[in-house]
């Protein structure tokens, strides 16, 4: 009797287990490639974190228009009351806001942005530095004027170190 011996090679799992190799050495690869990198990454988590959270503080709290049911709608009258108040007496303003404690600190710059015209409404605060991690974030509103009922839609930015 004859042994019927193949001389191919079983090619569906030869091809499964080498690209299940590949992929392994890839990933590995990325990985690593990743961990080399994170000592130089930005370390502003902390700062956007703390934007995101005042940005949500002003816009839904302390501006939000009073006889508002929708989100993201604030009183004109409030917002210059509360650039006032920022300018006068910063301190307290960051310990409503929740960006100052004994544990943190962090300084708060606020530009409010006219969509349609694309000019600076109001801007607040101290200068932007240049060598510190800065955390952002944008919302979108409409300010509305409780008196004469005008509406402006505006980008109200909100960014801390």
């Amino acid at each position: 009797m004859k042994s019927e011996k193949s001389e191919s090679a079983q090619v569906t799992i030869d091809y499964i287990t080498g690209i299940g190799i590949f992929l392994l050495a890839v990933i590995f690869v990325f990985q690593f490639v990743y961990g080399l990198f994170v000592p130089f990454q930005s370390g502003s988590d902390k700062a956007t974190l703390a934007a995101d959270r005042a940005g949500t503080v002003l816009v839904e709290r302390l501006l939000h228009a009073d006889k508002a049911s929708e989100l993201n709608v604030i009183d004109e009258g409030k917002l210059s009351n509360f650039y006032v108040k920022l300018k006068n007496n910063e301190t307290d303003v960051l310990k409503q806001i929740g960006l100052f404690s004994n544990q943190t600190f962090f300084d708060l710059n606020i530009s409010v942005v006219n969509i349609t015209s694309n000019s600076l409404m109001n801007q607040s605060g101290p200068a932007l530095p240049e060598t510190t991690d800065i955390g952002q974030t944008k919302r979108l509103v409409l300010i509305v004027n409780p008196t004469n009922g005008n509406q402006t839609y505006a980008i109200m930015s909100v960014r801390v170190w």
